[in-house]
């Protein structure tokens, strides 16, 4: 009869540890997505779109917590994502000569979204930062179904590369 008590609680146990971690699993999952949901609000490429087009975005994009001094694009190789860096420091290398920092939000791998080339220059974090990152081609599929949100994409392109072509400007 022991016997028989100990396998039940043993398998009450069991069920019940179970069922914690397919909570908990799920609630990682719940909480990763609010992250996402959280980045993609903060970033200023998505500030004309609306909560129901940033969440069309999730599918193409990831929130990844990059770290101090990684490379996250490699000059010369093909590359099939772009990044936005939420917050933090990126330093733009080409040749071994490091032509431009930028800080704050700073958008890279966007050339090579455009034309479809390799990378025109290295990439370094100097800082860890959370960073979204955009898969091309599950990006193009969205835009081929929501052409509207691939306006503007295009559009909040433009308008980070018209800002830094006037912060050069300055310089």
């Amino acid at each position: 009869m022991y016997a028989k008590t100990a396998a039940l609680l043993a398998t009450v146990f069991a069920v019940f540890m179970l069922g914690n971690l397919a909570a908990n699993c799920f609630a990682a999952d719940e909480a990763g997505t609010q992250d996402l949901s959280k980045a993609l609000a903060q970033a200023k490429l998505f500030a004309e779109f609306t909560d129901e087009e940033r969440d069309l975005l999730k599918p193409a994009a990831a929130l990844r917590h990059g770290k101090d001094g990684e490379r996250i694009i490699v000059q010369g190789e093909t590359l099939d994502r772009m990044f936005i860096v939420i917050e933090g420091q990126t330093e733009i290398w080409i040749k071994g000569k490091r032509i431009a920092t930028y800080s704050g939000q700073a958008l890279v791998g966007e050339f090579e979204f455009l034309d479809m080339g390799s990378a025109t220059a290295d990439v370094i974090l100097a800082k860890r930062a959370d960073l979204i990152e955009l898969n091309y081609a599950k990006l193009n599929n969205l835009i081929e179904k929501q052409p509207r949100l691939g306006c503007k994409l295009m559009r909040g392109i433009a308008k980070i590369e018209i800002q830094r072509i006037i912060e050069n400007d300055k310089k």
